[in-house]
């Protein structure tokens, strides 16, 4: 599922460019004077994580590899790397009054509703969960979000790819439900999925 923003509803472009960014390290804990995103100040107050820089940095990208970017455990990061946690609460994608969640939702919302067209679904976007990003050309968005199953009621976790462009057209590369096999954040704090009435 690719489809440039815009373009008529079906029309796809090539997809054979996308494929999962390898992961490097940006900074390294020790390294003085770079800006520290929100996620690594907060674990760097975290004394009992004890992961060396090498550590952490194949701990991170397992999980990039293992989950395609998607599920990402930002809690024991205290290097900066390729990829990121989305801060929804944060304007850096975006011009104030509007947050990053705005952008997200947006982004989520019309992914749904190409995976809808494409699958003659009517699965109706509800909220985004979590997201991570990674620079390519522009940010590539991969986003973790729930929608209603408007046939049962049922809330079930999907993800989507999404490349977001600045200058240019945004690229929805794949919208999916979430994989069984990969861990779920929701379903951990949460084991009953909950019911939209």
């Amino acid at each position: 599922m690719v489809h440039i923003e815009g373009a008529l509803v079906g029309e796809e472009c090539d997809a054979g460019g996308w494929y999962l960014e390898d992961v490097y390290f940006l900074h390294k804990r020790d390294e003085p004077d770079w800006v520290r995103p929100k996620h690594v100040i907060e674990n760097e107050k975290n004394k009992t994580l004890q992961l060396t820089p090498i550590q952490e940095y194949e701990l991170i990208n397992a999980q990039v590899l293992a989950s395609e970017g998607f599920d990402v455990d930002w809690t024991k990061a205290r290097c900066l790397y390729s990829y990121h946690p989305v801060d929804f609460h944060d304007d850096n994608f975006v011009d104030e009054p509007e947050t990053n969640l705005d952008l997200v939702n947006m982004l989520c919302d019309k992914s749904i509703g190409y995976y809808n067209l494409e699958n003659n679904t009517s699965y109706e976007f509800v909220k985004a969960l979590y997201a991570n990003f990674h620079a390519s050309t522009g940010i590539m968005f991969l986003m973790t979000f729930q929608v209603k199953d408007n046939n049962n009621n049922l809330v079930k976790d999907f993800q989507a790819r999404v490349f977001y462009s600045f200058c240019s057209k945004s690229q929805f590369i794949l919208c999916r439900p979430k994989h069984p096999h990969q861990p779920d954040e929701v379903a951990q704090n949460d084991p009953k999925k909950p019911r939209l009435e």
